[in-house]
């Protein structure tokens, strides 16, 4: 899929992401807090990314381990990177990263990346969303 394509793809995957998040913000379940790591592997990706979208108290809370591709994204002029996965029917899903620095990583190729599962808020088209972002703790390069 051409390059181009890819950053159409990503806006549209984190705004559905954010409307399917929104949509079960109402849930009244306390977060589940675990220390345990849930290991996810990169043929595993989109679908445990879409469960996680759909059903995000389940996931919450928990750390990841997970193998994907790092995928820059622009908006109001500042990039932010996910950990990108793409199904078989060719549409794509990403998880926001919240790291440091980036600098070092080539936009696209596979990392390594463990961290904490949290929900946040932002702006996004003027109205205020809640959406899922892992809180890194461990970034690396996928040898």
């Amino acid at each position: 899929m051409p390059v181009e394509n890819m950053d159409h793809i990503k806006i549209c995957t984190v705004c559905c992401a954010a409307m399917l998040l929104t949509a079960c913000a109402e849930s009244s379940a306390p977060e589940p807090q675990t220390s345990e790591m849930q290991y996810i592997k990169k043929v595993e990706l989109f679908d445990t990314l879409t469960d996680m979208y759909n059903n995000p108290d389940q996931y919450l809370g928990k750390q990841y381990h997970i193998v994907g591709t790092l995928y820059p994204s622009v908006e109001d002029n500042e990039t932010f990177y996910s950990v990108y996965a793409e199904g078989k029917d060719g549409h794509g899903i990403g998880l926001e990263l919240d790291w440091k620095d980036f600098s070092g990583f080539e936009d696209y190729e596979t990392v390594t990346v463990e961290g904490k599962l949290e929900k946040t808020s932002g702006e996004h088209d003027g109205q205020k969303i809640e959406y899922l972002i892992l809180r890194v703790s461990k970034l690396e390069k996928r040898q």
